[in-house]
């Protein structure tokens, strides 16, 4: 299998754009997540502040950004509402090639609740074709019948496994993925320690030619904080590299 992506989430208002550069200099296979909700986010927060910088100093061209949507925003946006700060982002292009500053746009629905409307979801993915758009997946019924009748709808989509629901746990098996023509990345527990062996066990259940991506978050953070930690995170790079040279298909 090959690898589309390393994606390293978390990075906040307390990380220097300089070590994100840097991490994102490590493979074009890097991708920083940021995580956002109505909370966290909301304008003139510390934190929206801290993003805006970042596309106006443009390493939108130095490093692949990806935005992560939670809480409120997320439920709104999969029943077709989005929010002010979130369509100013999609909008967002790069100057040198006019695509998507922010391409990669991850819908963390957690356990499913609240999410009926997915023909309005259909239609928000068919207004932006140059975006890809992930859901997070588990096996939670409402999840599972959310993703399903979206599926019918036949639009585009990706699938983010992480049966942790975010809280950093490895699953006891991996999952095969489920949707044909659909993109499956893999999330949970994984860190700098045990993303080799992780890779392995995924390679396990998917094909050979499958191209994926993994997703890490909790581990790494600083002991003891929800700090994004860049040095943990190159760590997991760095290991995950090296099992593709190792075990991946010719990079």
């Amino acid at each position: 299998m090959d690898l589309r992506y390393i994606t390293c989430s978390g990075a906040n208002e307390e990380n220097y754009t300089a070590e994100l550069v840097s991490l994102g200099r490590l493979s074009d296979k890097v991708e920083i997540g940021i995580v956002t909700s109505q909370h966290t986010m909301r304008a003139n927060s510390v934190r929206n502040k801290w993003f805006n910088q970042i596309l106006r100093e443009n390493i939108q061209n130095e490093v692949n950004l990806a935005m992560h949507i939670g809480g409120d925003w997320c439920t709104d946006f999969c029943n077709g509402k989005i929010a002010p700060e979130l369509k100013q982002w999609l909008a967002a292009r790069k100057y040198a090639t006019n695509r998507p500053a922010i391409p990669r746009w991850q819908l963390n629905i957690g356990n499913g609740m609240n999410l009926r409307n997915e023909n309005e979801m259909a239609a928000i993915i068919a207004d932006y074709p140059d975006n890809e758009f992930i859901f997070s997946f588990n096996d939670n019924p409402l999840v599972v019948s959310y993703i399903s009748r979206l599926y019918d709808t036949g639009v585009p989509f990706s699938l983010l496994f992480d049966s942790s629901y975010g809280t950093g746990r490895s699953p006891v098996k991996w999952e095969t993925p489920r949707f044909s023509g659909h993109a499956h990345g893999y999330a949970g527990g994984l860190s700098g320690e045990n993303v080799a062996e992780q890779l392995t066990r995924i390679s396990n259940v998917i094909p050979f030619s499958y191209n994926t991506w993994i997703d890490a978050e909790f581990k790494l953070r600083k002991p003891g904080t929800m700090q994004f930690d860049a040095r943990r995170a190159e760590t997991y790079v760095r290991g995950a590299l090296n099992w593709l040279r190792g075990h991946g298909r010719q990079m």
